[in-house]
């Protein structure tokens, strides 16, 4: 009778909040310097494999996968709304400038999986991307609701 009660409660849960979220704020650092089209290409990618994970692990329905970069050459941003049609990357970059350091917001909105998951999914493909571009990076701050977990159901 607990179980079925616990199934209950979680479908009630998930049907108030059918949204898994995950965010993060990184300094970010690349060995050496990137021209702006590597940089688009490590943007996209990042969106793209944080995304295929988040499905593969669950996810029927993609909200919004964005990514803020900040660095002394401009800033960028990335989004993806759509699987199949990757990220659309915007900057203001001067041409020629290249990127070394900077500062990323990432923002992952998905349908179907807890925050928990998203956040797993999201740091395993952040640890994948970043070193396919050797980029180094420092997690400054995480957010994403432990509450709205499925942990909270297990205490």
């Amino acid at each position: 009778m607990e179980d079925d009660h616990d199934e209950i409660h979680l479908a009630m849960h998930r049907e108030a909040d059918e949204l898994g979220k995950f965010a993060s704020h990184l300094d970010i650092s690349s060995t050496r310097p990137m021209t702006q089209e590597e940089v688009v290409r490590f943007l996209d990618e990042l969106l793209y494999q944080i995304t295929k994970e988040c499905m593969e692990h669950g996810a029927d329905l993609v909200g919004h996968v964005k990514a803020f970069l900040r660095s002394e050459s401009g800033g960028m941003s990335a989004s993806l709304i759509d699987i199949n049609k990757r990220s659309n990357v915007t900057h203001d970059f001067s041409h020629g400038a290249t990127f070394q350091e900077g500062d990323l917001t990432l923002h992952v909105i998905v349908h179907g999986i807890w925050d928990d998951v998203v956040k797993d999914c999201s740091l395993a493909a952040m640890a994948r991307v970043f070193d396919q571009f050797e980029i180094k990076y420092e997690v400054l701050k995480f957010h994403y609701d432990t509450e709205k977990s499925i942990a909270h159901h297990y205490k």
